[in-house]
């Protein structure tokens, strides 16, 4: 009677302790696979015997109580007596048989070894789960044969794809074509250019006024000029140099070693931002987190990066540079946020 209720709580309990006889340990086992027999076995309990283990904690005589409807006393009582039997039954024959645990031998004196029963599984989650043993699968086709039968099947069912690689005709070969078109049009260009050089070279020989307007015949265009220049001026009156006014020119003078430039549109030189910004790229709590993401940042290529104290938070926080005007600083954020890290922010440096 006893060893029902013993091996009832072990279903919910992981320790069981029968005074003045022992305590009944178990441990959850997760699934096993037995490769070799190629058998499945559900989750279990090892269950472990401790002699020294005596001590009454209750739980038991409690169990028993509820059970029989006797008070705890009277369990109590019942407890006893089962522990006095199976300890005479170890000393006299060397082991007990306890229904729906196992077996218990004894080893000397003060110890004893529990041999489960394989038909009993006392883990509550794996209830009615029994152990079951299949048969492996042979596959005697290869990859490649695998794959050449699929292949066949498929295009036997005349799918999209076979459809497309049976209509799909081969492409012609592109042979390209030069245009001469343009060669004709150099041609007619340098014939028009030699006719305009022959004409301009008869009109220079001939000594006549034309000749001066042909800019192809001069050593420079400097000549050309001047002696185009000449040829207006033999057409222009002459005009006395005296009746001509007198020109006065006034210099402006300088009160100061630099003049003052207004700012255009009236506007106010802008200062110049000196002030100082960080890059942050992580804010972490661990340093060794933050020491990584300084290194990782560093193989990134930026040699400057830094890690900043603690705030007040506690967080660590890393930045990939040190930027100087808030303009700069924006830029180089959005660089790095494109290129690196998409939650990179700024803070200034106080």
């Amino acid at each position: 009677m006893i060893i029902k209720y013993i091996s009832e709580l072990l279903f919910d309990h992981e320790c069981v302790i029968v005074p003045e006889f022992g305590a009944f340990i178990s441990k959850e086992c997760p699934a096993t696979l037995d490769y070799a027999n190629h058998r499945f076995a559900p989750p279990s309990k090892e269950v472990a015997f401790n002699s020294q283990l005596v001590a009454d904690d209750g739980v038991l005589s409690a169990y028993v109580a509820e059970k029989e409807g006797v008070t705890k006393e009277n369990a109590t009582r019942m407890i006893h007596g089962f522990a006095m039997r199976s300890l005479a039954v170890l000393e006299t024959e060397g082991s007990l048989k306890l229904e729906g645990i196992g077996e218990l031998q004894r080893i000397n004196s003060k110890d004893y070894a529990l041999v489960l029963d394989k038909d009993v599984n006392l883990l509550g989650d794996a209830f009615g789960l029994p152990s079951f043993t299949v048969q492996p699968i042979y596959r005697r086709e290869t990859y490649h044969e695998l794959a050449k039968k699929i292949a066949t099947e498929q295009k036997a069912k005349n799918t999209l794809m076979s459809v497309y690689e049976e209509n799909e005709e081969p492409k012609p070969h592109h042979v390209t074509r030069h245009n001469y078109k343009w060669f004709r049009a150099a041609a007619y260009s340098m014939m028009v250019a030699m006719v305009m050089v022959l004409l301009g070279w008869g009109a220079d020989k001939s000594d006549s006024k034309i000749a001066s307007w042909n800019p192809f015949f001069y050593a420079s265009p400097n000549e050309y000029v001047a002696r185009h220049l000449d040829v207006m001026m033999e057409a222009r009156e002459v005009f006395d140099v005296e009746l001509l006014p007198a020109l006065s020119f006034t210099l402006p003078t300088c009160k100061h070693d630099a003049d003052y430039i207004q700012p255009l549109d009236n506007e106010s030189l802008k200062p110049v931002d000196n002030r100082f910004y960080y890059v942050i790229g992580a804010s972490l709590k661990n340093e060794k987190d933050a020491k990584r993401s300084l290194k990782a940042m560093k193989n990134q290529g930026f040699d400057h990066a830094v890690a900043l104290p603690r705030n007040g938070k506690g967080n660590v926080r890393v930045a990939y540079e040190v930027v100087m005007g808030k303009d700069a600083a924006v830029k180089r954020l959005e660089i790095i946020k494109k290129e690196y890290n998409e939650a990179a922010w700024l803070l200034r440096k106080k």
